[in-house]
């Protein structure tokens, strides 16, 4: 193991579904938002289906969630000042319902702690601020588990684009044969190994990962 440590400078952990579970906060989000919607008749798969034709741009950051807000509700005929009152709902369902996976955070903290960088890269529509927050609720620190948050709505690329990937090894400046990627979808695995990363895929279930399976687990 102490091999793997020489050669390891940078590990990526994907967000969701690795280093945090939003199975609740997509559950409340969804009740929640069907009563906010029916307040002014509309639907909630039919606001979704429109929101969705925006998803590409809002997710690469060439449109703001609130900006989209904002066009879907005119169509919807919801009052503008409701986007504001929506959104503060969000993030509080956001933050209170987020969860942590306790193994992983321990993980982070030892590779802190050996002096491997430690990187988050999320496709994500929300605020960096936001995740922030969610990640200081369930004592997720920087400095302590993290150096850095990627988004792909503030660095114009989402995973599995190769440019993704790139964008956070270049910040480092660590080749991609120095740094692992942590993920459990498929095709965000794929596309790490495909511009020379590591790759570690975990499948989330109840069996905890200990530090030293986790390195076992290594492609």
């Amino acid at each position: 193991m102490k091999n793997i440590f020489m050669k390891v400078k940078l590990v990526v952990f994907d967000g969701e579904g690795i280093v945090y579970n939003c199975g609740k906060v997509i559950e409340v989000f969804r009740k929640e938002y069907s009563k906010f919607l029916k307040k002014f008749g509309v639907k909630y798969k039919d606001q979704h289906k429109e929101w969705l034709k925006y998803y590409p741009k809002i997710i690469r950051g060439k449109i703001k969630l609130r900006e989209v807000n904002e066009i879907v509700y005119k169509k919807f005929g919801i009052p503008k000042s409701k986007v504001r009152e929506w959104l503060k709902k969000d993030k509080e369902i956001n933050v209170k319902y987020v969860r942590v996976y306790r193994d992983i955070k321990r993980i982070m903290e030892e590779l802190k702690k050996r002096r491997i960088k430690v990187a988050i890269l999320s496709n994500s529509v929300h605020p960096l601020r936001w995740k922030i927050e969610m990640l200081k609720k369930i004592g997720i620190e920087k400095g302590k588990h993290y150096d850095k948050i990627f988004h792909s709505n503030m660095i114009g690329f989402e995973k599995p684009e190769k440019e993704a990937y790139l964008f956070v090894l270049k910040y480092f400046g660590v080749k991609p044969e120095e740094s692992v990627f942590v993920g459990h979808d498929k095709e965000e695995v794929d596309g790490a190994r495909k511009v020379g990363m590591k790759v570690i895929k975990l499948r989330r279930n109840r069996k905890k990962v200990s530090f030293e399976d986790f390195w076992k687990k290594l492609e």
